[in-house]
């Protein structure tokens, strides 16, 4: 008994150092990969040419600037304001609007908002009397949706004009974000001709959108420009791979 107690210790002991080694095995493992997660970062963001890289930042700034605009801009009411006569040549606010919503005043002091319906409740010059305007609401969705997709778009050309500084992507891959920030201004541009159909942007919340449409543009172009520029340095590198490869390839007699 006593020597079977023995062995079942030595085993347990055994399988204890065993697991306890595992451990510790795959603890190191993981430091390992971590270190070389790190170190090959580093490596990668050094690759990046600091031209380049102050050049992408200038863009994210414009572009972030942009955003923040655009934000502001159709996320507030006055894309249009219409006001009324109150005598002795003085006008009043008396509703204004946007894509998404309108709000009324009573002599310049506000009293509610209303979200844009069918009726259009409060929208200027709408008229369900007039047969032209059977598509009023539906330019007001479509704006707002162009409006919507082309933040979506400028959102994400920043994120990976952001990853293209510190990360080392093949060469086609340095052109997404130009791509992205092309079809966020595109959109955008969109957005405003189709709302411009009936509303009139006499008003601050018009004015920072295309404020933010222009830094968008801004972004893009030099976006662009440091997108090229990685690029072709990308091709060159890789055609200087290339040709080392041959090199040390040994030549048959």
């Amino acid at each position: 008994m006593r020597v079977t107690n023995g062995k079942n210790k030595q085993r347990k002991q055994f399988v204890r150092l065993f697991f306890l080694a595992l451990v510790w095995y795959y603890n190191e493992v993981i430091y390992f990969k971590f270190c070389f997660l790190v170190f090959d970062t580093m490596t990668v963001t050094e690759k990046i040419e600091p031209g380049n890289r102050m050049i992408a930042f200038v863009a994210i700034v414009f572009g972030g600037i942009g955003l923040i605009l655009i934000c502001i801009g159709i996320g507030t009411p006055k894309w249009e304001s219409t006001y009324v006569d109150i005598g002795s040549d003085s006008y009043a606010l008396a509703y204004t609007a946007n894509f998404f919503y309108t709000c009324s005043f009573t002599n310049s002091t506000f009293n509610s908002c209303t979200s844009r319906t069918g009726n259009l409740t409060n929208y200027p010059r709408y008229s369900s009397t007039l047969p032209w305007m059977t598509d009023y609401n539906l330019r007001m969705q479509n704006a707002a949706g162009l409006c919507v997709v082309g933040i979506v778009f400028l959102l994400a050309g920043l994120i990976m004009t952001g990853l293209m500084v510190f990360i080392k992507f093949e060469t086609y891959k340095n052109l997404i974000a130009p791509a992205l920030l092309f079809l966020a201004c595109l959109f955008m541009l969109a957005g405003l001709a189709e709302g411009s159909r009936y509303l009139l942007y006499n008003d601050y919340s018009a004015n920072l959108y295309q404020a933010g449409h222009l830094f968008t543009i801004l972004a893009f172009g030099i976006s662009t420009f440091v997108s090229s520029r990685i690029y072709f340095l990308r091709v060159q590198e890789e055609e200087e791979l290339e040709k080392a490869k041959k090199l040390k390839q040994p030549t048959r007699k």
